[in-house]
């Protein structure tokens, strides 16, 4: 694991007195430090049709500002591979792509770094890559493109040897390559002449067919690559979405194949909550949940493609849990968990002395964290050191703040660590101070204390001010 620290020098001087720099540690696992995040695809191929806006996810777990990162979405099969490359560099991208990818430059800061392809043609289809090059990560997205048109029925000739009609049958714009197939009345397979197959110049097929027939009929066209708007699915992640409180978090949610959601009914909901209900499309604020009320919304945009993900604004504590994506129209839908933490950069501050020891009594306090975390005090080997109980208070915000004291003494080796953690998550925050060993130490005023915290420049602070922050 990654660990931040953030570092505060302080340096005193008071008579008879020694007492040794020491470390306060924070972490919590709900949190992963960038060089973890990992680039989360799809677990289905996208399928698109041939015309339409189709959108490859992608996005980094656990999230993270991906705006100052490289960003490169390319076609390993091609001799150009680059499709889109962000920061933008047009001259590198394949030609065949030239002004039909986007990414969404406001969601890039949430994590999101999905794909934009408009126009799709069918030369589009094939393995798409989302690589992060500053992370040495990446993604694969498997794009199916079809085409289909309706087909026409027309009389060719009469064929009196039989007194029946012949008929043609003719379908233009299809892709993949189609099959063409006759049936009578009772769905049986007709004995007709062979399929003509016509590839365009757009990479799209006609085909065509005669039958002689003296009774009813029907012509029946079809292709693999295309599923019938009853068998689309409900698509979401397969881990789950982290968040810190009071950021802006992506619920992915989308239907394979895309289809136009924009006219159907969407339900995001909380199954254990009273009021389960999160967002609902068409909007109708008067079923949601209040604590969601102004917080939430959809992609309206992007429905048309299929993309129903939900934005979570200014994320609570409370927010944390199991979030339904349901389509009452389709029957179907996907779950998504939500996992949110907190942080802060702990304080270290002085709290008297204990002259039965010749030592110094040190607070550590940190505010703001979720979920509820514990804290250590190690020495500079890194073995546990005795200290007062732990307290632990949370607030109003479901937010915790935890602060335990602890008495050094005067001694050969002079390294102390404070170390907070969660034992269901992964993140941490340390600070340090020092106080010289071998010189005497006297809270006045008059000297300095140098305390050391990790993401912070050193600098010197007179102790009662660091005492007041840290409360």
């Amino acid at each position: 694991m990654l660990e931040k620290s953030n570092r505060i020098t302080v340096t005193r001087y008071c008579p008879s007195l020694v007492c040794c720099s020491f470390l306060c540690e924070i972490k919590t696992e709900a949190f992963v430090v960038s060089g973890q995040s990992e680039v989360i695809g799809p677990n289905q191929p996208v399928a698109a049709t041939v015309g339409d806006d189709i959108i490859l996810p992608c996005y980094l777990y656990p999230t993270m500002d991906a705006s100052d990162m490289t960003m490169e979405w390319s076609r390993p099969d091609l001799d150009l591979r680059l499709v889109h490359v962000w920061p933008e560099r047009p001259e590198l991208q394949n030609p065949s792509y030239k002004g039909r990818t986007s990414l969404f430059i406001n969601e890039m800061k949430n994590g999101e770094i999905s794909l934009k392809i408009s126009r799709v043609k069918p030369s589009d289809e094939g393995k798409y890559r989302c690589f992060v090059p500053d992370l040495r990560k990446d993604s694969n997205v498997q794009l199916v493109v079809s085409a289909i048109s309706s087909p026409v029925i027309s009389f060719a000739r009469l064929n009196k040897s039989i007194s029946g009609v012949v008929l043609q049958c003719e379908s233009a714009g299809w892709y993949p390559e189609p099959e063409l197939l006759w049936l009578d009345g009772e769905g049986n397979l007709l004995s007709a002449g062979p399929t003509e197959t016509l590839r365009g110049p757009d990479d799209l097929y006609t085909v065509s067919s005669r039958v002689t027939v003296c009774c009813s009929f029907l012509c029946e066209i079809k292709t693999e690559a295309f599923v019938v708007l009853g068998q689309s699915e409900v698509i979401g992640p397969n881990q789950p979405v982290a968040a810190i409180v009071g950021d802006d978090i992506i619920l992915p949610c989308y239907l394979y194949p895309t289809m136009d959601a924009s006219d159907m009914t969407v339900e995001w909901s909380r199954p254990d909550l009273d009021l389960r209900l999160v967002h609902v499309w068409p909007e109708r604020p008067e079923l949601q949940n209040p604590s969601y009320k102004g917080r939430t919304s959809l992609f309206i945009n992007e429905m048309k493609h299929g993309e129903i993900s939900l934005k979570i604004s200014r994320v609570k504590a409370s927010d944390e849990g199991k979030y339904r994506c349901f389509f009452p129209d389709l029957r179907k839908d996907s779950n998504v968990q939500l996992v949110v933490s907190a942080v802060s950069s702990p304080v270290i501050s002085f709290a008297g002395l204990d002259k039965s020891i010749s030592g110094v009594v040190l607070q550590c306090e940190s505010a703001g964290w979720y979920p509820e975390p514990e804290l250590l005090w190690l020495d500079g080997e890194g073995n546990l050191l005795s200290a007062g109980p732990t307290e632990t208070l949370r607030g109003p915000d479901d937010l915790y703040t935890v602060s335990s004291r602890v008495t050094v003494e005067k001694r050969h080796s002079n390294n102390i660590t404070c170390r907070v953690q969660q034992r269901n998550t992964n993140q941490s925050r340390e600070t340090h101070i020092h106080v010289p060993g071998k010189s005497n130490v006297l809270f006045n005023g008059l000297n300095f204390i140098s305390v050391k915290g990790g993401a912070h420049n050193s600098k010197t602070e007179d102790p009662r001010s660091t005492h007041t922050k840290s409360r």
